[in-house]
């Protein structure tokens, strides 16, 4: 195995194990406290990868908010059919081309039944959410305006603040998920 692809994977592995919490700025920067959100995890991926030799770029992915573990429960079921805008990422890897690569959940949660796996550098990891419909790769310069333009597409006024009140709890159930 390359020196690079072992690092691409010690890198992956690394911000997957960091506590997915929501809210969060987007940036690489915000994992500094310890958590981040699936922006933040993938920033944070793209420059460890960056440092590897390993290009990759933002892929934004439409998809079910609530993950059907939580979708029947009371405190969720409302925002069963609420779309979210993911962030993940497209990693060019030299050896097997471009893959598909998303950290966002991380071990506790997946053992809870959480979407996850770790990245083994030579398939795709599993979404962190049910996909619905297409998925876009974006520049990583225009990564921000990209899914604000994507999520004024897809909520209304106050689906936007119910999803930003979804996420909320969730983020707090996960919390406990992990004691």
């Amino acid at each position: 195995m390359t020196s690079n692809r072992l690092s691409a994977l010690r890198a992956a592995a690394a911000v997957r194990a960091l506590p997915y919490c929501w809210p969060g700025a987007p940036e690489a920067a915000a994992v500094a406290s310890g958590t981040g959100t699936c922006a933040s995890k993938h920033a944070l991926l793209a420059l460890e990868l960056e440092r590897c030799g390993v290009g990759s770029s933002p892929l934004l992915v439409l998809g079910r908010l609530i993950p059907a573990q939580l979708a029947n429960e009371p405190e969720f079921a409302d925002g069963a059919e609420l779309l979210e805008v993911h962030e993940c990422l497209t990693v060019h890897t030299q050896w097997a081309g471009p893959l598909l690569v998303d950290v966002t959940w991380d071990p506790p949660l997946v053992e809870h039944g959480l979407t996850g796996a770790p990245w083994d550098g030579s398939s795709d990891t599993p979404l962190a959410l049910e996909p619905i419909g297409a998925g876009w790769s974006v520049p990583r310069a225009i990564v921000r305006q990209q899914k604000e333009a994507l999520r004024s597409r897809i909520y209304g006024p106050t689906e936007r603040t119910r999803r930003d009140e979804l996420l909320a709890s969730m983020s707090a159930r996960f919390a406990a998920w992990r004691g």
